[in-house]
């Protein structure tokens, strides 16, 4: 048996209109009209006895908590939230973050409170520059900066033997790209909401929701390039139906 284990953690498909709300649908349902169809898979990495997260799902920022998926599909794998040692956060939307705390018995807890979280210094210093849309993110926010193990890296910081991260900016700012090299076998890129989707990497185009839209184009090209000579498969967070894809 490998001792590195990949798994995506598929938390729902999602209908997401102007209410920026995600309503629960099925794969193969359509979205509200005007709407977004995503879904989200947060990934699990299991490597000789490490377990590893990239990005955190939702939590409790939608239509309802989706914080027990989380939980249920950790105990798929004969885990629980306390077994997970490191999380990678892609950016800092709450789709990819909102999974670190819950509000479930009223108040809010970390999900994971053993775990060592790394993300983008300048892209948490630019959200409390920009502020908040809403009072329960912001509380979420500042709890998370009190109460969890937050690492902050920079471009090419090597948090961990085996991966790597890089600012490549696009969809976000200061969005990361992640590379997970294992081994020969399992090497994994992730470039956050860049390549989000199968078709996102199949296809031109520059999305009006990026930050900017043509610099995504442009390192989606340079990143799928060095994907395919190096090795790498890539994990699209949001894909309905193939979130590792082979290159």
């Amino acid at each position: 048996m490998s001792d590195t284990i990949v798994t995506p953690l598929y938390e729902g498909t999602f209908s997401v209109g102007t209410d920026k709300i995600f309503h629960r649908i099925s794969r193969d349902e359509p979205a509200a009209k005007g709407a977004l169809k995503i879904s989200l898979n947060p990934i699990l990495f299991q490597h000789k006895g490490v377990n590893m997260l990239l990005d955190s799902g939702l939590g409790d920022f939608g239509a309802e908590s989706h914080v027990p998926v989380m939980i249920d599909n950790l105990a798929n794998k004969g885990l629980n939230p306390d077994d997970v040692h490191h999380i990678f956060l892609s950016h800092l939307h709450f789709d990819h973050i909102g999974g670190l705390a819950t509000r479930e018995n009223g108040y809010w807890e970390l999900v994971f409170p053993e775990s060592t979280i790394y993300l983008s210094r300048s892209e948490w210093d630019k959200l409390h520059a920009i502020g908040f849309d809403d009072d329960d993110k912001e509380q979420y926010i500042h709890y998370l900066e009190t109460h969890a193990n937050f690492h902050f890296v920079e471009n090419n910081d090597e948090p961990l033997q085996g991966v790597r991260c890089e600012v490549i900016g696009g969809h976000t700012e200061f969005s990361l790209a992640w590379y997970f090299d294992f081994d020969a076998a399992h090497r994994y890129l992730n470039a956050g909401d860049v390549m989000n989707t199968k078709g996102a990497i199949t296809r031109k185009y520059a999305a009006k929701y990026d930050f900017d839209g043509k610099a995504s184009q442009r390192k989606r090209d340079e990143l799928l390039a060095y994907a395919k000579e190096h090795g790498y498969k890539v994990l699209a967070y949001h894909d309905n139906r193939e979130p590792i894809i082979s290159l």
